[in-house]
This record gives C-alpha cells, sequence and structure tokens, in this order.
C-alpha cells in the first residue's frame, strides 16, 4: 500500500525506557482536576475489535477506520494501528513495557506517572521537540479511568492526543491518535478529532 511509507515516518512510536530515566513526581500546575465523561462514544463504531496481546483490554475503532500493517517498522510494543478512510488519522495501541523503574513510578504517582512516563518517551524518542500541551487530565468514563494529555509539535500544532491506563492485570496500555498531513486532504479540527479520541476510549474495557 503506498501511503504505508509516510505512515512509517510519521507514526510516533514509543521505545522501550531504561531503568535510570527520571520521572518528576506529581505537581499541582500540571494537573487539571478529574473530568467525569459519558462512557459512551460520540460517533459511530465499528465492530472491528482491538485486543491486547495479553487479551486484557479490547477497544473498537470508529465506522470505515481499518487497521495497517507497519510491524516490520512499528516496536515491539505496539499491538494495533488504523487510519481513517481520509489517511488523516492514525490511531496507535501500545503495551507500556513492565520494569521496576515503572512499576515503582505507578506505585507512587498512579496513572499520573504512567501518563508522565509515556510523555518522556515520546520526547525522548524526538530529542525533545515535542512538549506538553496544556495540563495532565485525570477522565472517568463510568468505572474506567486514564490520563489523557496532549503534544505539539516545535510550531505549536498538535501532534498527538494520548491516554494511559492500566488493566486489571497490571498492564499498562498508551492509545494515541495523531494526525496526518501528506495526503493533502483536510485534517480533522480539533474538536471533531477530541471527539474521535474521547470515542475510541470511550470502547476500551480492561
Amino acid at each position: 500500500m503506498k501511503h504505508l511509507k509516510y505512515i512509517y515516518i510519521i507514526l510516533l512510536l514509543p521505545v522501550i525506557l531504561n531503568s535510570c530515566l527520571i520521572v518528576k513526581y506529581p505537581e499541582s500546575k500540571e494537573v487539571h482536576s478529574t473530568i467525569s465523561l459519558s462512557p459512551k462514544p460520540e460517533i459511530p463504531m465499528s465492530d472491528i475489535l482491538v485486543r491486547s496481546k495479553q487479551g486484557d483490554m479490547i477497544a473498537f475503532l470508529p465506522k470505515d477506520w481499518f487497521y495497517v500493517n507497519v510491524f516490520e517498522k512499528a516496536s515491539a510494543d505496539v499491538f494495533a494501528v488504523a487510519v481513517n478512510p481520509e489517511y488523516t488519522l492514525q490511531v496507535v495501541f501500545t503495551n507500556i513495557k513492565k520494569s521496576e523503574s515503572i512499576d515503582n513510578i505507578v506505585a507512587k504517582e498512579g496513572l499520573l506517572g504512567l501518563a508522565r512516563t509515556s510523555f518522556a518517551r515520546h520526547e525522548r524518542r524526538t530529542a525533545g521537540s515535542v512538549k506538553l500541551e496544556g495540563k495532565y487530565i485525570i477522565v472517568e468514563m463510568g468505572i474506567k479511568k486514564f490520563v489523557k494529555y496532549g503534544i505539539t509539535n516545535s510550531s505549536g500544532i498538535t501532534a498527538c492526543l494520548t491516554a494511559v491506563f492500566q488493566s486489571e492485570i497490571g498492564q499498562y496500555y498508551e492509545v494515541a491518535l495523531l494526525p496526518m498531513a501528506f495526503t493533502g486532504r483536510p485534517i480533522p479540527t480539533a474538536k471533531e478529532t477530541e471527539a474521535i479520541f474521547l470515542s475510541i476510549i470511550a470502547t476500551i474495557d480492561y
């Protein structure tokens, strides 16, 4: 598929953290208050299932979205990548590999620590060329809990919407929604992208 080579280039795939990574402890200025959202998707969803390798989490793709095979180029921790029909958005599901350092961070800081760890991975991979957009947001959807954050590039444009969560068996996950500009087609607005992103995480069951 001719579009795949462009997806390889722009895909913000995570890398494994080494044990010496230092993540800052919580600071109130970095965190919004917890917000409660409807556990129901805002947009139509398909019956295409996303399932982790361990089988401890599932999700569904938006209507008409489909998987792309980028696993020869992707991190081994990525287990699903899908795009919309216009090739203007892609969603990446990643299993954040457990380690003693990450376990310690999550034990001390909970999902906020996991979110900081997740952002640090993106920051390290891009040599510091991305920044946190706004603050980390604790999102509750019914009994499910996530921490959501945005990433901006050097131009200040939103480059990624990300949410992290922990499954019932203690596995760590990240779901990221990224715009793709290589087709020249209009990218969905920030409001539309947010609705798509929240609809995807609303379908997550862990």
